[in-house]
């Protein structure tokens, strides 16, 4: 039962965000009686200060199987960008975004969710890091490039959600593989603003 109001919670803050979500509102989505919520969380920071938990985990379980599952054959780099902007998108992230509006003016639930943000970042920051260290791996260049891969996915996806220009992301998370290759010293600067290939065509029917 508390895992489902927890999912009803996570569901209304994306679907209608921090100040939609009322403790009446979860009750009612996860169609449970008053006081079943209120037994298992008797205040809204309470049922936040939970959702907090219960999304850091669902994030840190698919950060983990996303950088488990990368093939031995993959581009580093270009995986290394792809998963850190997977990361950054869909509605686990959506509900940490609302989490994030609303601990800015409530410090009990900033109290909650920072130190879980902050590890979750930790965690993502190493992942990539080594994924980037698979073709670099002495290469000091590389704790900064990553830090600069994830700050620069993060404002795209925040951008993305208010503007939904998807095209104009997918150019400069080009250009930023294309910057990363010119930082570690393996293309020409020339190649900054190149145009992104295109795949070849099959000769099948």
């Amino acid at each position: 039962m508390r895992t489902r109001l927890l999912d009803a919670a996570l569901e209304s803050l994306v679907e209608v965000g921090y100040a939609g979500t009322t403790t009446l509102a979860v009750q009612k989505r996860a169609g449970v009686p008053r006081g079943t919520l209120q037994h298992h969380f008797p205040t809204k920071a309470d049922l936040l200060a939970g959702a907090v938990e219960h999304l850091a985990a669902r994030r840190f379980d698919q950060l983990t199987r996303e950088f488990e599952d990368i093939p031995a054959s993959a581009d580093r780099l270009e995986t290394a960008v792809e998963l850190t902007m997977r990361m950054l998108s869909g509605p686990s992230f959506l509900a940490a975004l609302e989490i994030w509006v609303g601990a800015r003016t409530d410090p009990e639930l900033l109290a909650a969710f920072l130190p879980l943000e902050h590890r979750l970042f930790e965690l993502m920051h190493n992942s990539i890091r080594d994924v980037f260290r698979a073709e670099f791996p002495d290469d000091p260049r590389v704790p900064t490039i990553t830090e600069f891969t994830i700050e620069i996915m993060t404002g795209l996806a925040m951008r993305v959600l208010l503007t939904g220009e998807v095209g104009r992301n997918r150019i400069i998370e080009h250009r930023w593989r294309n910057a990363v290759r010119i930082l570690l010293g393996t293309a020409h600067p020339d190649t900054l603003t190149a145009p992104r290939s295109q795949p070849t065509s099959s000769s099948g029917p």
